[in-house]
């Protein structure tokens, strides 16, 4: 009797350590696996669904009808380009000229507010977009950060792309400028491609939350030591370009103790692919897929 139990012991143990060795193995080899082991053991409060110029999938891009389905889309966050007029007002618009969503042409530079306020910004959508076409957006104006923060105030946070550091105009104090005036440092956060620039918005006002825009051509890129650390000295955060994203590059930021944001998830495929990745947050056109994405997730516990 005591041979059986004692076989039946070894039996047992040796499947246990089997066991052991192969979660062993598959935690060590696959970043996935460690991401998801992190979340169990401490999960993230929050996967935050930002509003990519806006709900612009639906309208028309960085318009205040965009922002508005945005929020009606229970986002986040909306993120919204700026650019500064001949005059030096911060307008909402994301291309350096006015020629891709206007009825005109033109550099936004060279341009007054007055003349920016007179295009239409909204009609080359319904052309583009029927199947989302709506009358109103037809005439709809570029608004200017103070519209954006008006119209908004704390109702929801915003992401602010700052599209690049000049000696001539020090964009970083004067954003840092409205965003006290209104009173939004709680809930404001920016991100730009120029590390320059982050680094400078960061001596102006260290407790703005700043992300570290990326483009990798590749997935399979991987960051040293040195560069998350100096990232890390500014920012709380990287944003990669979704297509240069993968399970391992997401795991490595977040060891650092960093978030990760990619942009710009538009299919739930990947927006699902992401989200198993265990990123804190997705930009997208489409708030409204990634709010499914993650309900459908928790519901399934997706393991």
């Amino acid at each position: 009797m005591k041979k059986i139990v004692s076989h039946k012991a070894y039996f047992i143990g040796m499947h246990v350590l089997i066991c052991i060795l192969l979660f062993t193995t598959l935690y060590a080899s696959f970043p996935t696996i460690r991401v998801k082991v992190k979340e169990i053991i401490d999960p993230a409060e929050k996967v935050y669904t930002i509003a990519h110029r806006g709900a612009s999938g639906y309208a028309p891009e960085n318009t205040i009808p965009a922002f508005e389905l945005a929020r009606e889309m229970d986002s986040d966050s909306i993120e919204l380009d700026i650019h500064l007029t001949k005059d030096q007002i911060p307008v909402v618009i994301h291309d350096d000229t006015v020629n891709r969503t206007t009825n005109s042409k033109g550099y936004v530079r060279n341009m007054t507010l007055e003349q920016i306020k007179q295009l239409d910004a909204g009609s080359w959508f319904n052309k583009a977009y029927p199947m989302f076409a709506r009358e109103i957006y037809v005439g709809t104006t570029i608004p200017t950060l103070d519209e954006v923060f008006e119209t908004f105030g704390k109702e929801i946070s915003y992401v602010l792309e700052i599209k690049e550091s000049t000696p001539k105009i020090n964009i970083e104090v004067l954003l840092n400028e409205y965003i006290k005036k209104y009173d939004l440092e709680k809930v404001v956060a920016i991100h730009s491609f120029s590390a320059a620039s982050l680094r400078k918005f960061h001596s102006i006002n260290p407790d703005i939350p700043l992300y570290q825009l990326v483009w990798n051509d590749y997935s399979s890129v991987r960051l040293t030591e040195a560069y998350l650390a100096d990232v890390k000295s500014y920012a709380v955060g990287i944003s990669p370009n979704f297509q240069g994203t993968s399970a391992s590059y997401v795991a490595q930021i977040k060891r650092a103790g960093l978030k990760v944001m990619p942009y710009t998830i538009n299919y739930q495929l990947n927006m699902d692919k992401a989200y198993s990745w265990g990123v804190d947050g997705v930009y997208t056109n489409f708030p409204d897929r990634f709010h499914e994405v993650i309900e459908t997730n928790r519901k399934n516990a997706n393991w």
